[in-house]
Protein backbone atom coordinates (compact mmCIF):
# COMPACT_ATOMS: atom_id res chain seq x y z
CA UNK A 1 0.00 0.00 0.00
CA UNK A 2 2.53 2.25 0.76
CA UNK A 3 4.71 1.75 -2.56
CA UNK A 4 1.25 2.94 -4.11
CA UNK A 5 0.64 6.45 -2.45
CA UNK A 6 4.57 7.06 -3.07
CA UNK A 7 4.07 6.54 -6.67
CA UNK A 8 0.79 8.54 -6.73
CA UNK A 9 2.75 11.39 -4.74
CA UNK A 10 5.73 11.18 -7.79
CA UNK A 11 3.33 10.92 -10.40
CA UNK A 12 1.74 13.82 -9.68
CA UNK A 13 5.32 15.40 -9.65
CA UNK A 14 5.72 14.21 -12.86
CA UNK A 15 2.20 15.81 -13.92
CA UNK A 16 3.56 18.98 -13.00
CA UNK A 17 6.29 18.67 -15.63
CA UNK A 18 3.89 17.58 -17.32
CA UNK A 19 2.19 20.69 -17.14
CA UNK A 20 5.31 22.47 -17.77
CA UNK A 21 5.54 20.80 -21.85
CA UNK A 22 1.74 21.27 -22.03
CA UNK A 23 2.07 24.98 -21.81
CA UNK A 24 5.91 25.07 -23.65
CA UNK A 25 5.64 22.86 -26.22
CA UNK A 26 3.34 24.48 -28.61
CA UNK A 27 4.93 27.73 -28.15
CA UNK A 28 7.91 26.46 -29.15
CA UNK A 29 10.01 27.17 -25.76
CA UNK A 30 12.48 25.33 -23.74
CA UNK A 31 11.30 23.11 -21.08
CA UNK A 32 14.38 24.13 -19.13
CA UNK A 33 14.67 27.68 -19.45
CA UNK A 34 13.08 29.76 -17.92
CA UNK A 35 12.22 28.46 -14.02
CA UNK A 36 8.45 28.15 -13.45
CA UNK A 37 7.02 31.33 -13.60
CA UNK A 38 3.30 32.85 -13.55
CA UNK A 39 2.57 33.51 -17.37
CA UNK A 40 0.26 36.62 -16.06
CA UNK A 41 2.86 38.42 -14.50
CA UNK A 42 6.01 36.33 -15.56
CA UNK A 43 7.05 36.37 -11.64
CA UNK A 44 9.21 33.50 -11.06
CA UNK A 45 7.53 30.58 -8.93
CA UNK A 46 8.97 29.41 -5.74
CA UNK A 47 9.33 25.95 -4.02
CA UNK A 48 6.70 25.86 -1.51
CA UNK A 49 4.42 27.20 -5.03
CA UNK A 50 5.31 24.44 -7.10
CA UNK A 51 3.68 21.51 -4.59
CA UNK A 52 1.53 19.24 -7.15
CA UNK A 53 -2.17 19.87 -6.34
CA UNK A 54 -1.73 21.54 -2.51
CA UNK A 55 -0.43 24.54 -4.17
CA UNK A 56 -3.52 25.42 -6.47
CA UNK A 57 -6.03 24.84 -3.36
CA UNK A 58 -4.13 26.66 -0.93
CA UNK A 59 -3.69 29.23 -3.66
CA UNK A 60 -7.43 28.89 -4.39
CA UNK A 61 -6.53 28.51 -7.75
CA UNK A 62 -5.20 32.13 -8.29
CA UNK A 63 -1.63 33.69 -8.68
CA UNK A 64 -0.85 35.20 -5.14
CA UNK A 65 1.29 38.17 -6.98
CA UNK A 66 -1.44 39.18 -9.79
CA UNK A 67 -4.58 37.53 -8.42
CA UNK A 68 -4.90 35.90 -12.17
CA UNK A 69 -6.89 32.77 -12.01
CA UNK A 70 -4.70 29.36 -12.53
CA UNK A 71 -6.14 27.00 -15.11
CA UNK A 72 -7.75 24.22 -13.31
CA UNK A 73 -5.70 22.05 -15.96
CA UNK A 74 -2.81 22.42 -13.73
CA UNK A 75 -4.21 20.17 -10.65
CA UNK A 76 -6.57 18.36 -13.09
CA UNK A 77 -2.81 16.93 -15.04
CA UNK A 78 -1.23 16.21 -11.80
CA UNK A 79 -4.39 14.16 -10.32
CA UNK A 80 -4.50 12.27 -13.49
CA UNK A 81 -0.59 11.49 -14.10
CA UNK A 82 -0.54 10.13 -10.68
CA UNK A 83 -4.04 7.94 -10.57
CA UNK A 84 -2.17 6.48 -13.84
CA UNK A 85 0.60 5.75 -12.04
CA UNK A 86 -1.19 3.81 -9.69
CA UNK A 87 -3.40 2.03 -11.94
CA UNK A 88 -0.14 1.16 -14.35
CA UNK A 89 0.91 -0.50 -11.30
CA UNK A 90 -2.08 -3.00 -11.07
CA UNK A 91 -2.12 -3.90 -14.18
CA UNK A 92 1.78 -4.09 -14.38
CA UNK A 93 3.54 -4.97 -11.35
CA UNK A 94 6.06 -2.22 -10.37
CA UNK A 95 9.06 -4.74 -9.02
CA UNK A 96 8.19 -7.98 -11.36
CA UNK A 97 7.32 -6.22 -14.75
CA UNK A 98 9.49 -3.32 -14.43
CA UNK A 99 10.57 -3.15 -17.80
CA UNK A 100 6.36 -3.03 -19.03
CA UNK A 101 5.82 -0.73 -16.07
CA UNK A 102 8.32 1.97 -17.32
CA UNK A 103 7.52 2.23 -21.09
CA UNK A 104 3.38 1.63 -20.22
CA UNK A 105 4.10 5.07 -17.34
CA UNK A 106 5.55 6.72 -20.71
CA UNK A 107 3.25 5.90 -22.81
CA UNK A 108 0.16 6.83 -20.65
CA UNK A 109 2.51 10.47 -19.44
CA UNK A 110 2.84 11.00 -23.62
CA UNK A 111 -1.31 10.48 -24.24
CA UNK A 112 -1.60 13.18 -21.19
CA UNK A 113 0.34 15.62 -23.20
CA UNK A 114 -1.17 14.53 -26.83
CA UNK A 115 -4.92 15.22 -24.69
CA UNK A 116 -4.39 18.44 -23.06
CA UNK A 117 -2.44 20.48 -25.92
CA UNK A 118 -4.37 19.28 -28.37
CA UNK A 119 -7.80 20.02 -26.41
CA UNK A 120 -6.54 23.51 -25.53
CA UNK A 121 -4.40 24.31 -28.75
CA UNK A 122 -5.90 21.98 -31.60
CA UNK A 123 -1.92 20.45 -32.31
CA UNK A 124 -0.24 17.72 -31.83
CA UNK A 125 3.50 18.13 -31.17
CA UNK A 126 5.33 15.68 -33.50
CA UNK A 127 8.15 15.00 -31.45
CA UNK A 128 5.49 13.98 -28.66
CA UNK A 129 4.04 11.69 -30.85
CA UNK A 130 7.22 10.44 -32.71
CA UNK A 131 8.84 9.82 -29.66
CA UNK A 132 5.36 7.22 -28.44
CA UNK A 133 6.18 5.62 -31.53
CA UNK A 134 9.61 4.85 -30.83
CA UNK A 135 8.82 3.85 -27.06
CA UNK A 136 6.27 1.48 -28.81
CA UNK A 137 8.30 -0.36 -30.86
CA UNK A 138 10.95 -0.87 -28.82
CA UNK A 139 9.29 -2.33 -26.28
CA UNK A 140 7.22 -4.60 -28.51
CA UNK A 141 10.54 -5.39 -29.40
CA UNK A 142 12.07 -6.58 -26.15
CA UNK A 143 8.65 -8.28 -25.60
CA UNK A 144 9.49 -10.10 -29.08
CA UNK A 145 12.78 -11.42 -28.01
CA UNK A 146 11.23 -13.94 -25.66
CA UNK A 147 7.91 -14.44 -27.65
CA UNK A 148 7.53 -18.29 -27.48
CA UNK A 149 6.63 -19.76 -31.11
CA UNK A 150 3.37 -20.76 -31.80
CA UNK A 151 2.17 -18.30 -29.87
CA UNK A 152 0.16 -16.10 -32.10
CA UNK A 153 1.77 -12.99 -33.69
CA UNK A 154 5.16 -12.15 -32.26
CA UNK A 155 4.42 -8.69 -30.82
CA UNK A 156 6.76 -6.35 -32.46
CA UNK A 157 5.06 -7.56 -35.95
CA UNK A 158 2.10 -6.68 -34.32
CA UNK A 159 3.36 -3.41 -33.20
CA UNK A 160 4.77 -2.35 -37.00
CA UNK A 161 1.41 -3.63 -38.38
CA UNK A 162 -0.70 -1.71 -36.04
CA UNK A 163 1.29 1.50 -36.32
CA UNK A 164 0.89 1.15 -40.32
CA UNK A 165 -2.58 0.53 -40.79
CA UNK A 166 -3.56 3.01 -37.97
CA UNK A 167 -2.15 5.64 -39.71
CA UNK A 168 -3.69 4.08 -43.38
CA UNK A 169 -6.86 3.61 -42.01
CA UNK A 170 -7.35 7.63 -40.35
CA UNK A 171 -5.43 8.55 -43.52
CA UNK A 172 -8.13 7.14 -45.80
CA UNK A 173 -11.35 8.72 -43.76
CA UNK A 174 -9.52 11.84 -43.47
CA UNK A 175 -8.89 11.70 -47.31
CA UNK A 176 -12.95 10.39 -47.88
CA UNK A 177 -14.35 12.75 -45.20
CA UNK A 178 -12.39 16.11 -46.79
CA UNK A 179 -13.72 15.44 -50.05
CA UNK A 180 -17.08 14.91 -48.96
CA UNK A 181 -17.04 18.25 -46.42
CA UNK A 182 -14.98 19.87 -48.92
CA UNK A 183 -13.06 20.99 -45.95
CA UNK A 184 -10.55 19.69 -44.16
CA UNK A 185 -11.81 16.80 -41.77
CA UNK A 186 -9.11 15.96 -39.93
CA UNK A 187 -5.77 17.04 -38.74
CA UNK A 188 -2.94 15.29 -39.59
CA UNK A 189 -1.67 14.43 -36.23
CA UNK A 190 -4.43 12.33 -35.66
CA UNK A 191 -2.66 9.98 -37.75
CA UNK A 192 0.39 9.84 -35.83
CA UNK A 193 -1.72 9.28 -32.97
CA UNK A 194 -3.70 6.63 -34.46
CA UNK A 195 0.07 5.37 -35.58
CA UNK A 196 1.53 6.11 -31.86
CA UNK A 197 -1.44 3.75 -30.77
CA UNK A 198 -0.62 0.92 -32.95
CA UNK A 199 3.13 0.85 -32.06
CA UNK A 200 2.03 0.21 -28.16
CA UNK A 201 -1.15 -1.50 -28.31
CA UNK A 202 -0.41 -3.70 -31.37
CA UNK A 203 -2.83 -4.18 -34.21
CA UNK A 204 -5.59 -5.37 -32.53
CA UNK A 205 -5.33 -2.86 -29.97
CA UNK A 206 -5.40 -0.65 -32.42
CA UNK A 207 -8.57 -1.38 -34.15
CA UNK A 208 -10.44 -1.12 -30.43
CA UNK A 209 -8.57 2.46 -30.11
CA UNK A 210 -9.93 3.42 -33.34
CA UNK A 211 -13.68 2.00 -32.19
CA UNK A 212 -13.64 3.57 -28.80
CA UNK A 213 -12.75 6.58 -29.75
CA UNK A 214 -15.12 7.27 -32.78
CA UNK A 215 -17.84 5.98 -29.98
CA UNK A 216 -16.47 8.60 -27.70
CA UNK A 217 -15.79 11.42 -30.42
CA UNK A 218 -19.56 11.05 -31.31
CA UNK A 219 -20.59 11.07 -27.74
CA UNK A 220 -18.56 14.15 -26.92
CA UNK A 221 -20.02 16.31 -29.90
CA UNK A 222 -23.25 15.14 -29.19
CA UNK A 223 -23.39 16.33 -25.56
CA UNK A 224 -21.30 19.96 -26.72
CA UNK A 225 -24.58 20.54 -29.18
CA UNK A 226 -26.81 19.68 -26.66
CA UNK A 227 -25.39 21.72 -24.08
CA UNK A 228 -25.08 24.15 -27.03
CA UNK A 229 -21.00 24.17 -26.68
CA UNK A 230 -20.31 23.67 -30.21
CA UNK A 231 -22.43 24.60 -33.43
CA UNK A 232 -23.09 21.64 -36.24
CA UNK A 233 -20.13 21.40 -38.50
CA UNK A 234 -17.44 22.82 -35.92
CA UNK A 235 -14.12 21.34 -36.14
CA UNK A 236 -13.34 19.24 -32.91
CA UNK A 237 -10.35 18.03 -31.85
CA UNK A 238 -10.36 14.01 -32.12
CA UNK A 239 -6.76 13.70 -30.92
CA UNK A 240 -8.24 13.82 -27.08
CA UNK A 241 -10.56 10.72 -28.03
CA UNK A 242 -8.06 8.80 -29.21
CA UNK A 243 -6.04 9.19 -26.64
CA UNK A 244 -9.19 8.38 -24.16
CA UNK A 245 -9.88 4.93 -26.40
CA UNK A 246 -6.05 4.23 -26.45
CA UNK A 247 -6.55 4.49 -22.69
CA UNK A 248 -9.61 2.03 -22.54
CA UNK A 249 -8.18 -0.39 -25.43
CA UNK A 250 -4.77 -0.56 -22.85
CA UNK A 251 -6.45 -1.29 -19.62
CA UNK A 252 -9.84 -2.82 -20.22
CA UNK A 253 -9.26 -4.52 -24.12
CA UNK A 254 -9.69 -8.24 -22.68
CA UNK A 255 -12.72 -7.26 -20.84
CA UNK A 256 -14.32 -5.43 -23.51
CA UNK A 257 -13.46 -8.15 -25.59
CA UNK A 258 -14.66 -10.82 -23.39
CA UNK A 259 -18.24 -8.64 -23.23
CA UNK A 260 -18.12 -8.05 -27.42
CA UNK A 261 -18.12 -11.64 -27.91
CA UNK A 262 -20.68 -12.71 -24.60
CA UNK A 263 -23.35 -10.46 -26.49
CA UNK A 264 -23.68 -11.92 -29.61
CA UNK A 265 -23.50 -15.75 -28.13
CA UNK A 266 -26.53 -15.13 -26.07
Amino acid sequence: MLYLILLFIFGTVIGSFLNLCIHRLPRGESIIKPRSHCPGCNRILQPWELIPIFSYLLAQGRCRYCDQPISLRYPLVELVTGLLFVVVAFRFSAFSQMVEYIFTVIFTCLLVLVFFIDLEKQVVVDNIVLGGISFGLVLNYIRGLSWPDGSGINPFISAVLGMIIGYVILYLIRAISSFILKKEAMGEGDLFIAALLGAYLGWQGMFLSLFLAFFVGGLAGVILLVFKKAKLGAYLPFGPSLVVGGLLALFFQAQIIAWYINLFSL
